[in-house]
């Protein structure tokens, strides 16, 4: 840890970040991996000028995302304490993709097709004072948003819970569904295939995750 770090104190550690609060209230994401963070912040940029609900990017070097702190729990973490909630947050969850839906995605960003997150999940959302705000852009990118959708149901559908939880996740991932468009939730179920590859490609997955990730695509396909 640098000297600079010693005056930060550490929030989160993700997979391939780390996420401070310095002493100025903003908060620095900095990769672990070498990603240079300048694209997502790029993206954020744009995301905010198009109105979907991001954190304010402060500055950005080749190693730090410095930007707004939004304090608040993750949605996940609201799910864990108010699992009455659970219907609602995930119509707020829907609700964010529908934000996407409109907008364009941008010409700097790789590939063709529609602007994904392709990580949004409850995780991945910080209720704030002012509203949902979704974080961790970095995984960013084009192609069919129905598999962004796909992701979203997945990531909730298969994440291990405590036995407690199961009947709220359950109702949350009614709750996110009810709130997708019926042509869109019927699209994103044939894309169930592609967004499990994906998941299922990222990161090591234990023999339970796997398992109940076959088992959604298989139920989707019938």
């Amino acid at each position: 840890m640098t000297p600079r770090d010693e005056a930060h104190r550490l929030l989160a550690t993700g997979r391939e970040a780390d996420v401070y609060l310095r002493p100025d209230g903003l908060l620095v994401k900095r990769s672990r991996t070498g990603r240079d963070p300048r694209p997502e912040a790029e993206l954020m940029r744009y995301l905010r000028r198009h109105g979907v609900p991001v954190p304010r990017v402060a500055d950005c070097s080749e190693t730090d995302l410095v930007m707004e702190y939004v304090p608040g729990p993750r949605m996940s973490q609201e799910l864990d304490a108010k699992p009455w909630r659970a219907g609602a947050l995930g119509r707020e969850l829907a609700r964010l993709h529908g934000a996407l839906d409109r907008v364009p995605a941008p010409a700097f960003l790789h590939g063709d097709g529609d602007l994904l997150h392709l990580d949004l999940h409850p995780g991945n959302v910080v209720l704030g004072p002012e509203g949902a705000v979704v974080v961790d852009w970095g995984s960013a990118g084009k192609g069919d948003r129905k598999v962004d959708v796909a992701l979203s149901w997945l990531a909730m559908a298969v994440a291990p819970l405590r036995p407690v939880m199961r009947f709220a996740r359950s109702r949350m991932v009614r709750g996110f569904l009810s709130g997708v468009d019926g042509a869109v939730r019927a699209e994103a179920r044939r894309a169930m295939p592609a967004a499990a590859a994906i998941r299922l490609a990222r990161h090591e997955r234990d023999e339970a995750e796997v398992s109940a990730v076959r088992r959604l695509v298989r139920e989707c396909s019938d």
